[in-house]
């Protein structure tokens, strides 16, 4: 176990070209807590903070991950920090390859390699939560070949339309890179048979696609006990058939699935933050999708409504992994006890959204915002807030904007020249 500290006052921050990587510096930075983030590329949106005391340029977790779990090793050992944040599955799966080095020299504060890996794999999760009577999509089990086993084309033609394919693994190592296989909405079988034969040896899972809000909840965990809750529902999505949030919305505790939940996180002894994933079926039911063993994306929301989930992490581990009743207690907050419809948005995140329904319905679109207000634009103003934009840190908003347009602009140059 790391030494016991008074209070960690320096924080390595990995993955700082995320949303989430922001809202982790500015909760933390705003306590007085040293900052160092880290990113892969040359310039990231929370490095741009003011909250970040150091910004640091490391190898592709993807790109390259035996460069990185070498550089991150080396670092680690000279910096001393700490405590150490991966905010993506990607760097959580590098750190905790390097788990039993690692821990001996910083706060790890997050679940075993032995957990992660179990919630990782989405055919082994839907398998515990049925066990547990938690909702599950009809799934069935495929795997990638070309030209696909007699057995997989019989279950993929067999299988009721609309669907979702989705690889068991959302990121698989090959060789020396992560391979990342996107997740397929299939109107028909010829869909999913393309799919499997252009990815041969990847597990997938053939899902019935569940039409409804995304609903999150969100928890703080020790030792499968939750400390503190927060639930939100998503309200918009990038692209519009489903991806991250763009408007998201905080939900009363008694309109969310808590109760399963909490199932879930005790059966795993859950350690550090979770973020459980469900859709709301048209009958009701809340069906499980996944589950995030670390911060999330819509983290910026939970913040807003009082429920710090940096800050109460930090608090948790300050001195180890093994708190007293006195951390236990700093890190509880009351069930239920923050502000409900209270809405986060991203803003470039809206505006992709709208240009990907004008781009495949422009009718549509135009007249889904204009005259129906599908976009928000106009309901609770005074109760939503920017993602990104913050009077008090503009600076990654104005690098936000500035990249986006960068985007766009060698995005016409590319095609003007195709």
């Amino acid at each position: 176990m790391p030494e016991a500290r008074k209070k960690p006052r320096t924080v390595l921050v990995l993955d700082g070209e995320t949303r989430k990587a922001l809202a982790v510096v500015r909760s933390l930075g705003r306590q007085g807590t040293r900052l160092i983030v880290v990113s892969h590329r040359e310039s990231a949106i929370a490095c741009k903070s003011r909250y970040a005391a150091r910004a640091v340029r490391c190898p592709s977790p993807k790109a390259e991950p035996a460069a990185f779990q070498t550089w991150l090793l080396s670092f680690v050992r000279d910096a001393r920090p700490d405590m150490l944040l991966p905010l993506t599955d990607r760097s959580v799966t590098q750190v905790l390859a390097l788990e039993e080095t690692l821990r001996p020299l910083t706060i790890l504060p997050f679940v075993s390699n032995e957990t992660f890996r179990a919630v990782a794999d989405k055919g082994e999760l839907v398998r515990t939560a049925q066990t547990l009577g938690i909702d599950t999509p009809h799934t069935a089990e495929v795997r990638g070949a070309k030209p696909p086993s007699p057995e997989d084309t019989e279950i993929v033609k067999t299988f009721r339309y609309p669907a979702v394919l989705k690889p068991r693994l959302s990121e698989s190592q090959q060789g020396d890179r992560f391979q990342k296989v996107a997740v397929d909405y299939l109107r028909g079988p010829i869909q999913a048979l393309a799919t499997l034969s252009r990815n041969p040896e990847v597990a997938f899972l053939l899902q019935e696609k569940i039409a409804g809000d995304g609903v999150g909840v969100f928890a703080l965990c020790h030792r499968g006990e939750a400390l503190s809750l927060f639930c939100h529902r998503r309200r918009l999505e990038k692209p519009p058939s489903g991806g991250v949030s763009v408007l998201c919305e905080s939900l009363p505790v008694d309109e969310a699935p808590v109760e399963d939940t909490l199932r879930l996180l005790e059966h795993y002894r859950w350690d550090g933050v979770a973020m459980v994933e469900y859709k709301r079926a048209e009958d009701g039911r809340f069906v499980l999708m996944e589950i995030n063993p670390r911060f999330w994306g819509s983290l910026q929301l939970a913040i807003d409504c009082g429920i710090d989930f940096p800050r109460l992490l930090e608090r948790l581990y300050e001195d180890g992994l093994e708190p007293g009743d006195e951390k236990l207690n700093a890190a509880r907050t009351p069930v239920g006890r923050y502000p409900a419809g209270r809405r986060l948005r991203w803003f470039l995140g809206t505006v992709d959204h709208f240009l990907i329904r004008l781009k495949r319905e422009p009718a549509g679109a135009l007249i889904d915002t204009v005259f129906r207000n599908r976009l928000y634009l106009l309901a609770r103003p005074t109760r939503t807030r920017w993602q990104v934009f913050r009077w008090d840190d503009p600076g990654p908003f104005f690098f936000e904007v500035g990249k986006w347009f960068t985007d766009v602009y060698y995005s016409l140059r590319k095609k003007a020249g195709a």
